[in-house]
């Protein structure tokens, strides 16, 4: 079976919408065991995969040869989770590691960790508060979603933190705010990549209509610091939401307004429009989705601004209502530089796992991830298929 014919079959399978999701123990854990346990719990376990990596330099193909680097790779995967819930609160945090042995390229063996910590609470009947974090320390810059970033073999650090709140001002009208912060390092120095932070509120009023319809307005405003203090940025946007329920089980999410932007370090502005549409649907085992997205973004590659055009789908078969499942996600990303001579990037990516639950604590997956980049540049374009078996072994326990 040729690599071309794989790259065609994963094109094609972005473009209606894919089927993928977070494949392999490298790129990220196969669905925690979700076991929704009153009070404490923990969940220990481990991943042990075997996949074949086509281009594991992250390099274009040579135009002589047309083939990348490839090597099969052994994974370790330890995981752990702590969780509680209760009538008002749910808590959440999770650590996984990732240690990778190459069979033939030993200076890539390494070792990445992510890390997540969630917290929901009822603080009143009318006020909800929440908080989400999440780390990553991961080898390749194709690891993480970022926007404006080329595939690299570089070390990425990110971390990720929001804190929102939601309150019910009436019986019709809800208020959300949100405050995020979103840092990003780059571990190689020799490397065009700068790295910075972006900080930012956002808020929205809306007010049911009717049985099936919600409008509102929002507003949000970021602020960019990027390549070590010298690139300054400031983002807001303004507009309107509307959500509709298409049927029992289906819901239509829109926004549009317009973007303004500022870029203090060259006095700069812009405007433009930003939208965004996303459909979901329930059914009885699987949830099943798509959307699309276009904004004006901070880029961290080079410390800069871009417009960026985001179209992605997935489907979703949770564990705990499926014993053979399903989980998949594809995007088609286009980040187009305000700045002339910077890159223009066009990014895809499948990532896709079929499981079987075997017993309570055990697992067996497949799982296929495919990734394409393209800079617009001569020998700019950048595969990479992986896929593999891997064996998830967990069991969640209550603490009493």
């Amino acid at each position: 079976m040729s690599m071309q014919w794989l790259e065609r079959v994963a094109l094609s399978a972005i473009l209606i919408a894919a089927t993928a999701a977070p494949g392999g123990a490298q790129n990220t854990s196969s669905e925690f065991t979700s076991s929704r346990m009153p009070g404490w719990s923990f969940t220990p376990g481990v991943t042990i995969a075997g996949e074949f990596d086509s281009n594991v330099a992250l390099a274009s193909a040579p135009a002589d040869t047309r083939q990348t680097e490839s090597d099969r790779v052994l994974l370790a995967q330890p995981f752990v989770q702590l969780g509680f819930m209760s009538p008002r609160t749910e808590f959440s945090t999770g650590y996984q590691s990732y240690v990778r042995r190459h069979m033939e390229v030993a200076q890539l063996n390494g070792f990445d960790q992510r890390g997540y910590v969630s917290l929901r609470r009822l603080a009143t009947k009318r006020l909800t508060l929440s908080l989400n974090d999440q780390y990553a320390d991961v080898a390749s810059t194709d690891e993480v979603e970022l926007n404006g970033v080329p595939f690299s073999r570089t070390g990425v650090h990110t971390n990720a933190v929001m804190g929102g709140l939601d309150a019910r001002l009436t019986k019709f009208t809800n208020l959300a705010v949100r405050a995020s912060n979103t840092w990003v390092d780059f571990e190689r120095t020799d490397t065009l990549l700068t790295g910075g932070s972006v900080s930012g509120v956002s808020t929205g009023l809306s007010r049911r209509l009717n049985e099936r319809t919600t409008g509102g307005a929002e507003y949000a405003i970021r602020f960019a610091d990027l390549n070590e203090g010298t690139h300054q940025l400031t983002f807001q946007d303004v507009g309107g939401t509307l959500q509709y329920a298409v049927a029992g089980k289906t819901a239509l999410s829109l926004g549009a307004g317009v973007s303004f932007l500022e870029d203090r370090s060259f006095d700069v502005s812009r405007r433009g429009p930003y939208m965004r549409a996303d459909l979901t649907h329930e059914a009885a085992r699987a949830t099943i989705g798509a959307g699309f997205e276009r904004s004006f973004l901070p880029s961290f590659g080079f410390g800069g601004s871009n417009q960026s055009m985001q179209a992605r789908g997935f489907i979703h078969m949770p564990l705990n209502r499926n014993r053979v499942y399903v989980l998949g996600s594809g995007s088609w990303r286009r980040t187009e530089p305000f700045v002339a001579g910077e890159l223009e990037l066009d990014t895809f990516a499948i990532r896709s796992t079929l499981g079987y639950s075997a017993t309570r604590w055990l697992r067996v997956e497949g799982f296929y991830a495919f990734s394409r980049q393209d800079s617009q540049v001569t020998g700019g374009e950048i595969n990479r298929h992986r896929v593999g078996t891997q064996m998830v072994i967990s069991q969640p326990m209550r603490i009493r």
